[in-house]
């Protein structure tokens, strides 16, 4: 189920990729909402492109600006790099190594997000529609927002973050529980790796509400 955190959205600033070989992909994605605890690293690490063999034998690490470097071990159960529990930081620097093939690259907060309207337990009227909105601790949008209303079966992913999202009647379904999840997301191409490699960071929020 998902939890009615403030979070602390990692999305949109890139402080640039340090450089690499070009001779590894790389598809990271970091995730949180808000708590250490919730803090997932997801990383896969391929030979040279998205088809290449998976290489299970790379050293993967991430470092933030106050948070001391973490290794990612490989899951063999889920044929990928992944460490749970992390501390989250303004920055999260990845680091990829496999004797001489690297790809190293950093992406910083934007500070917190939260979702202003509807309210937690607060009540819509489903003929009005709804208009969602969030804000960020320091006004800087992400890349990729998406926002998500769970009995409504709406995924909605905007392109421009704008920090609102209006949805019509028609989707809304009148219920007791309903939920809205944002999730903000910034998505680099590091440079130094393989055509397609891509790391995110995203960060989530949720609340439930009452739509009448």
């Amino acid at each position: 189920m998902i939890r009615g955190l403030v979070v602390t959205t990692l999305t949109a600033v890139l402080l640039s990729a340090c450089g690499g070989t070009g001779t590894l992909y790389v598809s990271a994605r970091f995730s949180s909402d808000g708590s250490t605890p919730s803090s997932r690293a997801r990383v896969v690490v391929r030979e040279a492109a998205t088809t290449g063999s998976l290489v299970l034998d790379a050293q993967v690490s991430v470092t933030g600006s106050k948070m001391p470097k973490t290794g990612i071990p490989f899951a063999m159960n889920s044929m990928d790099y992944r460490v749970d529990g992390f501390g989250w930081d303004e920055s999260l620097r990845l680091e990829v190594v496999r004797g001489s093939d690297r790809v190293e690259a950093t992406v910083q907060s934007p500070g917190f997000s939260v979702i202003t309207a509807p309210t937690q337990d607060g009540s819509v009227v489903k003929a009005n529609g709804l208009l969602v909105t969030w804000r960020d601790a320091n006004n800087v949008p992400a890349d990729i927002a998406r926002v998500v209303l769970q009995q409504a079966d709406l995924d909605v992913t905007l392109a421009d973050d704008k920090f609102q999202y209006r949805i019509g009647a028609e989707p809304l379904v009148v219920n007791d529980r309903e939920t809205v999840y944002l999730e903000r997301s910034n998505e680099i191409a590091p440079e130094g790796a393989a055509p397609g490699s891509i790391i995110s960071a995203t960060t989530t929020h949720a609340i439930n509400f009452k739509v009448e």
